[in-house]
C-alpha cells in the first residue's frame, strides 16, 4: 500500500489531506475488484488526476472504477478514455458518470472497433458540440462511421461541423 500511495503522491504532487483522501479512494477501488494491484490502481489514479484534474472523492472512485472496466472489458487506453471523457464533460456539459456512461454504451455498441473511440470524441466532438449536436446526438453519428468507411464518414463529418 505505501508503494502505490508513494506513487500517487510523487505523480500528482498530492499532499496532507488530500493525499489521504486518493489514499483512501485507492483502498476502495482495489477492494472493490478493479485493477490488477493497488500499484495498477495507483497508476489509473494518477493518470485520472493528470487528465481530469483533482476530483471529489466519489467523483474519483466512479471515474477510476468506469475507466478501468472499459480499459479491462473492451481494451480501451486508459489516457484515450480519460481524453474523451474530458472533452464530453467540458465540450457537451456532461458529467463525469454521464460521460462514462455514454462511453460504456458507445462500447457496448461497437464503437471502439478500431480502438480509437476515445481519440474521435477528443478530436471531432467540440466540432459537433459547436455545431449545436448533443452528446447523444453525437455518439449516433459515429454509429455510422462502419457503414461508411472512415475515410468517407470523417470528410462527411467534417462537412456536417463547418
Amino acid at each position: 500500500m505505501q508503494k502505490a500511495s508513494n506513487q500517487i503522491q510523487a505523480s500528482t504532487g498530492l499532499t496532507g489531506e488530500a493525499l489521504e483522501q486518493y489514499k483512501d479512494v485507492l483502498e476502495s477501488v482495489y477492494a472493490n475488484n478493479y485493477g490488477d494491484s493497488l500499484d495498477d490502481v495507483s497508476q489509473s489514479i494518477a493518470k485520472i488526476t493528470h487528465n481530469m484534474g483533482e476530483l471529489d472523492d466519489t467523483t474519483l472512485q466512479s471515474v477510476t472504477e468506469s475507466a478501468i472496466t472499459l480499459r479491462d472489458t473492451f481494451d480501451m487506453d486508459l489516457d484515450e478514455t480519460l481524453r474523451g471523457a474530458k472533452s464530453l464533460m467540458y465540450q457537451f456539459g456532461l458529467t463525469a458518470e454521464e460521460a462514462f456512461d455514454l462511453l460504456g454504451s458507445g462500447a457496448q455498441s461497437g464503437l471502439n472497433y478500431t480502438d480509437e473511440l476515445g481519440d474521435n470524441i477528443s478530436e471531432y466532438g467540440g466540432n459537433f458540440a459547436q455545431a449545436g449536436y448533443s452528446a447523444k446526438e453525437y455518439f449516433q453519428l459515429l454509429k455510422t462511421e462502419p457503414i461508411m468507411g472512415p475515410i468517407i464518414w470523417t470528410k462527411s463529418m467534417m462537412r456536417l461541423t463547418r
